[in-house]
């Protein structure tokens, strides 16, 4: 299909859908609000009454690792600095949501950005 044809086609197609989109869509209620039975309202509260209770379903715990990155005879772990990049976030007052933190370990520091600021620790 050539993209000349391919055009016509589009702008038939939003044509046709653009008429159907403009159109009001009404959302008040015209006909009689009890046309439901009174019977059908009882057994809807039956029916839920008979739904058994559901038991919770126990959390499955994520796997315990360690992780460490090591660079040039440099060794460092990264819970200890997630740890001190949190302790320095709460002792200057940042909030802490939204927290992301990039290691730089030829620079021997750990940079992070907050809600409430960015800075950096040293490694």
């Amino acid at each position: 299909m050539s993209r000349r044809t391919a055009k016509k086609r589009l702008k038939k197609i939003n044509q046709v859908q653009a008429p159907a989109a403009e159109t009001p869509v009404s959302t008040s209620v015209t006909e009689n609000q009890e046309s439901v039975p009174a019977t059908a309202a009882a057994n809807a509260q039956n029916a839920a009454a008979e739904i058994p209770a559901v038991s919770p379903v126990p959390e499955a715990k994520a796997p315990s690792y360690e992780m460490f990155l090591q660079y040039q005879n440099a060794e460092f772990r990264i819970e200890i600095i997630a740890e001190r990049v949190l302790e320095k976030c709460t002792a200057e007052g940042m909030d802490s949501s939204e927290l992301k933190i990039y290691v730089k370990p030829e620079d021997h520091k750990a940079y992070y950005a907050c809600a409430g600021g960015s800075s950096y620790i040293d490694l």
